[in-house]
């Protein structure tokens, strides 16, 4: 075995000694209803117990607070008893698809039936990908198509879901028509009804929450359909629950952090060979003495910004891009990090991904559930947290499913469609093999230019003649495929009906659609599954 097998090997086993997880099996369940659950629900309750027992014992300090001491500030803000085992997921507000969904209940279902704690965090300080929900329909020659329609009101691009205006009751209405009018029969088989009855009665609630946004709406949609399936984790939102001694670190110690994310990027592009400094994630950056932080800035409704910092003695100077917002000093941050940071309103501090999941893992759960993605790129995390926090990363653990929309297929092959076009290449070239009762004349025509070309590539004769014996035969080929009148575009017409049949099928495939677009049966159907490897 040479020494580069041997270094992975030796680094794949070490990583699965130190989060427990198989990577090799992290992919994407390919059959309908299939689910993967990683490592085994039955070894979930053991890791968060060993997470529970690892982490307060370290001596770790965030701002100049003890790792214990901070977990226990960040759980009780939560709600959560503090000593209890808590078990979370997350995900942005979005139109998440059956995948995603998945965690939710897979989580909701282990903390129901083991007696710990279960907790969903909504994402909120994500920008939308897109104003629309995409969603399938069916054309009048039965094939399926796509349509995209606007739902979150109000563009504003690269603003984060935190505060944008929620939607009124007449435009739920017009985008419940939309739907149905794209969708036909299909919307009356989904859950969207419900979804939206559940959005509209939010809305319509004369005792809602003064700062009730489109998130807040989003999810009263969302509950709506889980209560028939007790999904009914508490939800606490990233905008509202994120930041204390931790920010204050991250900001303390601007230099040092930056360092150990660089570095634990430079060690995943190693370790899987990818060659570009921009993926998965960009390094942090210098410019002079002004350093990029894991965190966003940005006022509500705008474009989120990357947060800079200058150290400068007991001051820092927090920088969006190369606007000074404000200065805090040292000894407040580490006072008080949430007052002082008020301080700088209407500017809104968040984090990115990674530092949010470090945060969630280190301080507000003992085991936390992501989706392939995220399960993925947290290698990043735990090698930040071995350098920046000097110590062991928690173990995580992995959940998704498949779950195709019931659309119907097009009998169709990607072999079909590759034979289809051969056929058409070959029409050029031999069209005798396709001709029915081809003109002898031109066949005999054809049989001596072929001669003459054989001699003359053989004699090798040059350029000229040799273009001018191909031209020949290429004119005679177009005579002959004219003869028979219909012909290419017969062939040409079972390549674009191919085409289409699979463009349909590419469709039906499709799992990430909104889970609500699936007839309630479907969704039972899967969480039944869910359920019986989440016990």
């Amino acid at each position: 075995m040479n020494g580069q097998r041997l270094l992975k090997l030796v680094g794949q086993r070490r990583q699965r000694t130190s989060s427990m997880l198989d990577f090799d099996r992290i992919q994407t369940p390919p059959g309908d209803g299939d689910v993967l659950v990683e490592p085994v629900a039955d070894l979930w309750l053991r890791l968060m117990e060993k997470n529970a027992r690892a982490v307060p014992r370290l001596e770790l300090q965030l701002a100049g607070i003890p790792v214990r001491e901070a977990r226990a500030r960040v759980r009780g803000e939560l709600g959560l008893d503090t000593t209890r085992l808590t078990i979370a997921c997350g995900h942005q507000p979005a139109f998440v698809h059956p995948g995603v969904w998945a965690k939710h209940l897979a989580v909701s279902h282990f903390a129901r039936s083991r007696g710990v704690a279960g907790i969903d965090f909504v994402v909120d300080n994500d920008a939308p990908p897109s104003p629309n929900l995409v969603v399938p329909g069916i054309g009048t020659d039965g094939r399926c198509t796509t349509h995209s329609i606007p739902f979150l009101g109000e563009p504003m691009a690269g603003a984060a879901y935190e505060g944008r205006p929620g939607l009124g009751a007449a435009e739920l209405t017009a985008a419940g028509e939309r739907l149905r009018s794209a969708m036909g029969h299909l919307y009356d088989q989904s859950q969207l009804g419900e979804y939206l009855g559940g959005w509209a009665n939010r809305a319509a609630n004369p005792n809602r929450e003064p700062d009730d946004d489109l998130v807040t709406g989003h999810l009263a949609g969302r509950a709506e359909i889980d209560a028939s399936f007790r999904a009914n984790l508490p939800e606490h939102r990233v905008s509202r629950t994120f930041g204390g001694p931790f920010v204050a670190d991250l900001l303390l110690n601007g230099e040092r952090f930056a360092a150990a994310y660089n570095a634990a990027l430079a060690e995943y592009r190693g370790r899987y060979g990818v060659r570009s400094s921009n993926r998965p994630l960009p390094d942090l950056a210098r410019d002079g003495d002004q350093i990029e932080t894991a965190l966003w800035i940005y006022q509500p409704r705008q474009r989120r910004r990357r947060l800079w910092v200058i150290r400068q003695g007991d001051a820092i100077h927090l920088m969006a891009g190369q606007t000074c917002i404000g200065t805090v000093a040292e000894k407040a941050l580490q006072a008080n990090p949430d007052v002082a940071l008020a301080e700088l309103r209407p500017w809104l501090i968040r984090p990115r991904a990674l530092t949010l999941t470090l945060w969630i893992r280190l301080l507000a759960c003992d085991l936390f559930v992501h989706g392939i993605g995220g399960a993925k790129y947290d290698r990043i995390t735990d090698g930040i947290i071995r350098t920046y926090c000097r110590c062991k990363p928690p173990a995580y653990a992995c959940v998704t499913a498949t779950l195709r929309p019931p659309l119907p297929r097009q009998p169709a092959s990607p072999g079909d469609l590759a034979r289809a076009l051969l056929r058409v290449r070959d029409l050029r070239f031999n069209p005798q093999r396709y001709l029915e009762s081809a003109p002898a004349d031109l066949l005999r025509q054809r049989e001596s230019l072929i001669g003459q070309s054989t001699q003359v590539r053989l004699a090798r004769g040059n350029r000229l003649t040799r273009r001018q014996v191909f031209s020949d035969i290429r004119t005679l080929n177009e005579r002959l495929v004219a003869s028979q009148p219909g012909l290419e575009r017969s062939c040409r017409t079972r390549v674009e009906q191919l085409q289409l049949d699979l463009a349909s099928n590419q469709v039906a495939d499709n799992r990430e659609f909104f889970y609500a677009l699936q007839p309630p049966a479907r969704l039972a159907w899967l969480a039944e599954r869910i359920w019986g490897q989440a016990e």
